[in-house]
């Protein structure tokens, strides 16, 4: 049976003049709707249909920018399209591979669908059938509970690299990334200053109508949050003192050294009545969402740069995270990333183009992140001795580090001695 799709009461659907996107999260028993986000129109207005229709492409190339941009917690539920249930007839095959490709780009997305405004009804894909279901909206705003922590990095990684080493590339970083996340996938959520079980309740639902056997814990009504405003909650994430190497070890020569560094915002929001276990889990979705989609757009920037080899390690800067809240949510927000040297105001037209709405500067938090000085990554190279993790070599520090504001990569490039004595004759 499919969830009971749910809407908020600030969801304002008049937006949707074509089409758009559904922003909300799960319970068990629910899907809950806080934001629509009418899809841009086409480039060529030749193009663009009078009437709304199923333009698959266009509808994913959406999805996509806007999921790069949620916090975990937050998922593209459904799809909209200012029509009546009569669509669904004649789009039949669109529906389906629609509602497929959600579940390709987020997994975690178990039943999409597809609301027809007009008829205030949707095409639920569960399982592999597509059910027609109501969608109704709540009296009340829907609770939910935000959730934020800071995680401090630092974490170095040596690999051996002949292709590419004087520059940084994705695939260079992506082994700083997978130590990273085997070490958030083992550590300890502590929720305001508590130790909970994983089938606690972060806080109660609002739309438990029958009493639960054995009562589930949950935090007490003395968190942060006032009158109208969401629920917030500070976490502590604590690492495990363990080993963290891959399955599989192979010794071998290194020429490269990464070290990611910094402080790194994560946030999340949850509907309340979420389990302790699924907001730790929304928490590592986050982590991995956001450095890996910053690290990509930094690798990116430098793709046709020149490469000069110095003497030292050069910080790079990949974008770094701000938040924008939600216009008729209460107190839910959505991240943007901006580069190095760029200001809230350079978040506007990004913000709008994808989310529909002009956010006010005010509004938008930039100072939640903080980068890893350059001088700091010299002094901790200029602090260790000069050999490598498998003998004697000269270290000669290229230019790759990467230092987000949450993030940083100090990247190193070794030269045999062999080599130098080489170049000497």
């Amino acid at each position: 049976m499919p969830r009971t799709i749910l809407l908020d009461p600030g969801v304002d659907l008049s937006v949707i003049e074509g089409t758009g996107l559904l922003v909300g999260g799960y319970l068990p028993s629910h899907v809950l709707g806080v934001y629509a986000a009418p899809t841009p129109p086409c480039d060529s207005e030749e193009e663009c249909p009078k009437e709304p229709e199923i333009d698959v492409p266009w509808f994913m190339e959406h999805l996509t920018q806007v999921l790069r941009l949620l916090p975990g917690g937050l998922h593209v539920v459904g799809f909209l399209i200012n029509s009546d249930q009569q669509i669904a007839a004649k789009s039949e095959s669109k529906i389906r591979k629609l509602l497929a490709g959600v579940r390709t780009l987020d997994p975690c997305v178990e039943e999409p669908f597809l609301m027809y405004v007009k008829a205030k009804k949707a095409s639920c894909l569960v399982g592999d059938n597509v059910t027609t279901v109501d969608v109704k909206v709540h009296d009340s705003p829907l609770d939910f509970v935000q959730l934020d922590t800071q995680l401090v990095l630092d974490c170095p990684v040596a690999l051996n690299c002949d292709k590419g080493s004087d520059r940084m590339l994705l695939a260079h970083a992506e082994r700083g990334i997978e130590k990273l996340e085997r070490t958030i996938a083992t550590s300890t959520c502590i929720f305001d200053n508590k130790l909970l079980k994983c089938e606690d309740l972060i806080a109660p639902s609002q739309l438990d109508v029958k009493p639960r056997k054995g009562k589930s814990k949950t935090l007490d009504d003395t968190l942060d949050s006032e009158d109208g405003e969401i629920t917030k909650l500070k976490v502590t994430v604590l690492a495990t003192d363990e080993l963290n190497v891959d399955d599989e070890v192979k010794i071998e020569d290194n020429n490269v050294r990464l070290k990611l560094l910094g402080r790194m915002t994560s946030r999340c929001y949850v509907p309340a009545g979420t389990t302790v276990q699924a907001c730790r889990d929304y928490l590592i979705q986050d982590v991995k969402r956001s450095i890996r989609g910053r690290l990509q757009m930094h690798c990116d920037s430098l793709v046709g740069e020149e490469v000069e080899p110095e003497s030292l390690p050069v910080v790079h800067e990949p974008p770094r995270r701000v938040f924008t809240r939600l216009p008729g949510t209460n107190g839910i927000s959505v991240s943007d990333y901006l580069y190095p040297g760029e200001g809230p105001e350079d978040s506007v037209e990004s913000i709008k183009e994808v989310f529909g709405f002009t956010p006010c500067e005010e509004d938008i938090e930039d100072d939640l992140e903080i980068v890893a000085a350059a001088k700091d990554v010299k002094r901790d190279v200029e602090d260790k001795p000069k050999k490598s993790f498998m003998g004697s070599t000269r270290q000669v520090m290229l230019s790759v580090g990467v230092a987000a504001l949450s993030a940083a990569f100090a990247y190193m490039r070794f030269r045999s001695a062999d080599t130098e004595n080489n170049e000497d004759n």
